[in-house]
């Protein structure tokens, strides 16, 4: 079973997650870019049904650093099902029932945590705004809220019927390519902004 979710704040992720497990599935992989999930479903009611818990790290690691953090957590009982050494959200997921339920031995632990993904986010988000800000004020003759503004063909909008369609249809895939990058950065840097905002009101302190 695959789903599509996109969330502001890692508990709300985590929760909803273990609320698919607990109805009888189990994550098996994760791209956190593109906020899909697959979740197997399991073999009988008995099986056992583990829980999965986020760490966020904004920093990355080498291999051996990186390495010594994921036998840390193996040794505790839990199982990397995805991440990077990069840094970003790490996805993990008890071995066994005899596992913790948390990977955090307190809410301090926790918020720390929450805090570097709500950081984060805020650096992300103003990087992005950032970019769209200036593009929007270096480009000459293009007005992104202005669809008409995005062709360059003289007298476009005057063509006849036929010419005009034909012309539409070759112009467009340049028209996008032209504002793309812009809508692109727009989107996820408000996505963004909207965690950073989220999540360090509720982890603040």
């Amino acid at each position: 079973m695959k789903k599509f979710h996109v969330f502001l704040d890692l508990n709300d992720e985590e929760d909803w997650i273990n609320a698919i497990q607990e109805r009888g599935y189990r994550l098996d992989w994760v791209n956190p870019y593109l906020h899909c999930y697959a979740f197997q479903k399991l073999a009988n009611t008995d099986q056992f049904s583990p829980y999965t818990r986020l760490d966020f790290r904004d920093r990355g690691m080498n291999r051996r650093h990186y390495q010594d953090y994921r036998q840390l957590f193996s040794d505790s009982g839990w199982r990397l099902i995805a991440g990077s050494r990069h840094g970003g959200i790490q996805y993990f997921q008890q071995r066994t029932v005899a596992s913790d339920r948390d990977i955090f031995s307190d809410e301090r632990s926790r918020g720390r945590s929450r805090r570097r993904f709500a950081r984060f986010s805020l650096y992300y988000a103003v990087f992005l705004l950032s970019y769209v800000f200036f593009y929007w004020q270096t480009t000459d003759n293009l007005n992104f809220f202005d669809i008409k503004s995005w062709y360059l063909t003289p007298g476009l909008w005057q063509m006849p019927s036929e010419l005009f369609w034909k012309a539409i249809v070759f112009e467009t895939p340049f028209a996008l390519m032209r504002v793309g990058v812009f809508y692109v950065f727009l989107i996820v840097g408000l996505y963004n902004l909207g965690r950073a905002i989220h999540s360090g009101y509720r982890w603040q302190g």
